[in-house]
């Protein structure tokens, strides 16, 4: 009975769940999941008990009712990778308390393919066949099937390992609607910048800052907002997505009747929308546009914003870096997973 299902879909991973629960002989469930998302869950799963990933520090709940007659089940535990962490700590253990266990999520990773091993950690390590991250993040060489040499992180390699645990319904995460939008910043505004960005440095010793600083300046410029407008004169539903509620305000004001929201926000809703605009590149967490690329519909326009400047560049390189890789493991693993399933 295959553990693991990634789907996009949330009716799709409550019915895994409880077809899993229905033939794995546990009599409860306990079901992880980040808080945004519990209130989803409930309606879906009104037979589990829910709790949240951020809470798991601060109660021992799930170690005392831990038992052979207990279902534990991580929702999009992907986002919880850095193995230092508390919060991955105490999920490990709390795993080892659990002989039933099954994970469901949106994707096998985030951030890059070296963190596939940390959700799977929680369900068996022997999955990939480490027994640390350290080991599996180095990329070591293996013997494949017929005894050659392959890379730990080989896609092709990765997928015949995880088609014996794992259920996946879709072979392209970003699907083919996706569009990228450039805005260059005025002549002006390239002055501006360039003066901040000079002040920034002699005032820091630390590149957070100055990229976080930077990244909203640039998001908040005129030239950028004057794209945005171009864009909402098209046909059809939109929102907008940024980082910040203060920008949120901005915009509502800039564009009166626009809909926006942060990533941070709770999903739902977003198969309404005909155009999905993500004005902002996310800084941190860039998993949160995950949430809501999987809750659009297949024929919606995904458009991503894109400026001139150099923190813009950066950061638009780090989202799509994870989300081609992602995108593209994700095709491997669905034909190796519906290739093993018609053998």
């Amino acid at each position: 009975m295959k553990r693991v299902m990634y789907s996009k879909s949330p009716d799709a991973r409550a019915a895994f769940v409880r077809r899993f629960f229905a033939n794995c002989g546990a009599e409860r469930i306990f079901y992880l999941t980040p808080k945004k998302f519990m209130e989803d869950v409930a309606s879906r799963l009104p037979e589990a008990s829910l709790f949240p990933f951020e809470d798991v520090t601060k109660s021992n709940d799930l170690f005392n009712e831990a038992g052979d007659d207990v279902l534990l089940v991580f929702d999009r535990a992907s986002r919880y990778k850095n193995i230092t962490s508390n919060t991955f700590v105490r999920l490990s253990r709390i795993a080892a308390k659990y002989r039933h266990k099954a994970l469901v999520d949106i994707v096998p990773f985030t951030s890059g393919i070296e963190y596939l091993y940390s959700p799977l950690a929680f369900i068996d390590r022997d999955i990939l066949g480490y027994q640390h991250w350290y080991s599996f993040r180095e990329n070591n060489w293996e013997l494949g099937q017929n005894g050659e040499r392959v890379r730990a992180h080989d896609f092709e390699w990765l997928a015949k390992k995880l088609s014996y645990h794992v259920e996946i319904d879709y072979d392209s995460f970003l699907g083919s609607q996706l569009e990228i939008i450039d805005c260059p910043l005025t002549r002006e505004e390239a002055a501006e910048y360039k003066m901040l960005r000079d002040k920034l440095f002699e005032e820091n010793r630390s590149a957070n800052p100055i990229i976080t600083t930077l990244a909203d300046w640039t998001n908040i410029r005129e030239s950028r907002y004057a794209v945005l407008e171009e864009i909402l004169c098209r046909p059809g539903r939109m929102i907008v997505y940024t980082n910040l509620l203060g920008h949120n305000k901005r915009l509502r004001k800039r564009f009166p009747g626009v809909e926006v929201r942060s990533f941070y926000d709770a999903n739902g809703g977003e198969d309404v929308y005909d155009r999905v605009i993500l004005f902002e590149a996310p800084i941190v967490k860039g998993y949160l546009f995950l949430d809501v690329i999987a809750n659009v519909r297949s024929n919606c326009e995904i458009l991503v914003f894109r400026s001139d400047t150099t923190v813009d560049r950066l950061l638009f390189k780090r989202l799509f870096d994870e989300y081609q890789a992602l995108n593209d493991f994700c095709k491997v693993l669905y034909k190796e997973v519906h290739n093993e399933a018609r053998g």
